[in-house]
């Protein structure tokens, strides 16, 4: 367990400090309240019996979907401008696929299972064991949708942020169901905009991702698995003839069109992002 931590958490019994007793446990001395220790990993919540592991998969600024590129490059220009110093908590860091950005940072992995790169387990809906205003900024990429209580998280997770420090959010809008049965919501705007009100946040920044042509090739990539394969032989072959021929032709207009891009939501007449890139500050 990372030593710094111990500074960081307290008694979510009674808010007194944790002592760590040899590796194995966090005991608080004012109201006995014990933590087990497994490999170093302190689990404040037990992990959940319905929830699988996911497998570790490489991440990067240029592996994975438009979406997830979109969500790196965003979250590595704003680490770029925090100061040496910040502490920065990853919720739902799982196997850590953006750790790479908080090389040589005070950052903290956070998750409901103990991967071997989580430093804390612990549901922050259920149970917050940090100090107030601990963090100059808490990071959930690609989390909330998957949590059923978000607007408890976010009310719990306002606590631990500093004043002035910030909550860093990335949401799908348009994108299939993901890691089901876990996959329970998709916001709006509006929503995120009253969430964040509601737990003493205002919303410093709302952007979305727009990419026309990541859409278009996840339709025709539904057509192709759903809409094809239950038709009679001919038509089968007629149907992958036009796909074929469309994914050219929207190959040929991302050559004339703009790429994916990121801006301010309001700045689109009908926004319809693949996603929201979110800053909130308390």
């Amino acid at each position: 367990m990372k030593l710094e931590l111990l500074s960081l958490i307290n008694c979510p019994e009674c808010q007194n400090n944790l002592q760590n007793y040899k590796g194995e446990a966090l005991r608080c001395g004012n109201c006995g309240y014990v933590v087990k220790v497994v490999d170093g990993i302190p689990l404040f919540t037990d992990v959940p019996s319905t929830i699988e592991p996911w497998q570790k998969v490489d991440r990067g600024s240029d592996l994975g979907t438009a979406w997830r590129r979109s969500n790196w490059k965003f979250l590595q220009n704003l680490v770029t401008d925090l100061p040496a110093d910040a502490k920065i908590l990853d919720v739902g860091a799982g196997h850590g696929d953006f750790a790479d950005i908080f090389k040589g940072r005070n950052y903290y992995a956070l998750d409901i299972v103990p991967y071997p790169e989580v430093d804390v387990v612990a549901d922050l809906g259920k149970i917050n064991p940090f100090k107030d205003n601990s963090f100059d900024m808490v990071v959930m990429m690609n989390v909330l949708e998957h949590v059923y209580e978000s607007r408890e998280l976010l009310n719990s997770i306002a606590k631990i942020v500093a004043p002035g420090g910030s909550i860093v959010i990335a949401v799908p809008f348009l994108l299939k169901v993901h890691q089901a049965p876990f996959d329970f919501s998709r916001f709006t705007p509006y929503f995120l905009e009253k969430m964040a009100a509601e737990a003493g946040l205002y919303v410093a920044s709302l952007q979305g991702y727009f990419d026309t042509q990541y859409l278009l090739n996840e339709s025709l990539g539904n057509v192709w698995q759903y809409s094809i394969s239950s038709q009679p032989r001919n038509k089968q072959v007629t149907a992958k003839m036009l796909v074929y021929i469309i994914q050219k032709l929207i190959n040929l207009l991302a050559c004339v069109t703009q790429k994916g891009f990121i801006d301010e939501y309001k700045s689109q007449q009908n926004p319809a992002p693949v996603g929201y890139l979110v800053i909130l500050r308390k």
